[in-house]
């Protein structure tokens, strides 16, 4: 997305401070991508490598991630460079990429594929449809798919009025399915796809055992329940996977 190749400051810091939204934001989605100990991952939509980064701590065996802004992509990669503040790993790689290119494929197919907000920058429904093919043929048979993203019930109409105090971000509405993230003075745009959208371009891909997975606290962290009752009745984004069925 070219809007990641502004000034990003203000989505950096965001991303780095904890809220009660980061808490549910990684809860269910990292529950979800299930154990990675050893397993080779393409993350999509890194970003600046924050879930790559905590895949390759709970174990992955390798993890290449890939971006369209090559802005998000030198953050990432000036993280992981030696003597980088945040250098963890030799099998961390960060590429520039678009994960609607049809052209788009690894040397061997990965065990897991994520991708921490990638569906909703999709402008129409046909790259939507490029992007879970390009999961498919990069994914092996029996391999799973984790997205976490604009859930597509999410009423933006019922937004809470206080959203950017609460959690530092918040939507407006340019002309739907248009909307924009805002955080500070930073603006990105992003689309919401129906349900219907989501699901029959990855079946037309070739994955299966579609769920949705709704947002939740992890018991540990019931004391917030009733400070994000308000969101977990209107999420704004869901947890979606799918697998690639294994070969017979």
């Amino acid at each position: 997305m070219p809007d990641y190749d502004k000034d990003t400051n203000f989505y950096q810091d965001w991303s780095v401070v904890e809220t009660p939204y980061t808490v549910l934001e990684w809860y269910v989605l990292l529950e979800t991508i299930g154990p990675v100990t050893g397993l080779e991952v393409l993350d999509l939509a890194c970003g600046e490598g924050r879930l790559a980064r905590v895949l390759m701590a709970r174990g992955a065996a390798s993890v290449l991630g890939v971006d369209i802004s090559q802005e998000m992509i030198a953050r990432a990669r000036a993280k992981n460079r030696p003597g980088g503040r945040d250098r963890h790993f030799e099998r961390l790689r960060f590429e520039v990429g678009n994960a609607g290119d049809a052209r788009f494929s690894l040397d061997k197919p990965v065990d897991c594929v994520t991708a921490l907000y990638l569906f909703h920058y999709a402008e129409s429904e046909q790259t939507l449809q490029d992007m879970c093919r390009l999961v498919s043929r990069n994914l092996k048979p029996g391999g799973h798919f984790v997205h976490y993203g604009i859930n597509p019930s999410y009423d933006f109409e019922l937004q809470h009025p206080n959203m950017g105090e609460i959690f530092g971000f918040h939507y407006k509405t340019v002309e739907p399915p248009h909307h924009l993230l805002v955080i500070g003075d930073f603006e990105a745009s992003f689309w919401q796809w129906s349900k219907t959208a989501h699901e029959e371009a990855l079946l037309a891909a070739g994955l299966t055992n579609l769920r949705w997975h709704p947002l939740k606290l992890p018991d540990e962290r019931s004391d917030l329940t009733e400070s994000v009752q308000w969101y977990l009745d209107n999420p704004s984004c869901v947890v979606l996977s799918a697998e690639k069925p294994a070969q017979p």
